[in-house]
């Protein structure tokens, strides 16, 4: 994985993280009301009774909706398509490597390496070379 590419997912972390936390703050309800507390302390405890009667009733609408289900499907998929673009790239990251180091010890190899010891990595160079010399073909036109 890139620098950019890390930065950007460790961005989008925190963005997340951030989100669920501010949704956390938005949600803490507060300590309960002390209705017990309050009948003691009025002159009137019918009205804390009706207090309490009304908070007890009331109810919160249900945030289930077909829209907040299609994008947590949708998130899934996206996640998983993620995942996979992530272990493709890990993989070709690793072939990658193994090209490069060859390339290194072909470098490495280059002011010193024999035309046999070339053609022994690659044979058909070397066959196409003794097909073109028996044919005589000396030159390309």
């Amino acid at each position: 994985m890139s620098d950019a590419s890390h930065k950007e997912l460790m961005a989008l972390q925190k963005a997340v993280a951030d989100m669920r936390d501010a949704v956390a703050r938005a949600a803490y309800k507060g300590p309960e009301p002390d209705f017990a507390a309050m009948r003691k302390d009025t002159k009137m405890p019918e009205i804390v009774d009706e207090f309490e009667k009304a908070y007890k009733g009331v109810t919160k609408p249900d945030a289930k909706s077909p829209e907040i289900e299609a994008l947590r499907s949708s998130f899934v998929e996206i996640e998983a398509e993620a995942k996979a673009h992530a272990e493709h790239a890990t993989k070709r990251i690793a072939e990658l490597d193994l090209e490069l180091k060859a390339i290194e010890e072909q470098r490495s190899k280059l002011g010193s390496i024999t035309m046999d010891e070339y053609f022994q990595t690659n044979p058909e160079l070397k066959k196409k070379i003794d097909d073109r010399i028996k044919n005589d073909q000396w030159f390309e036109v």
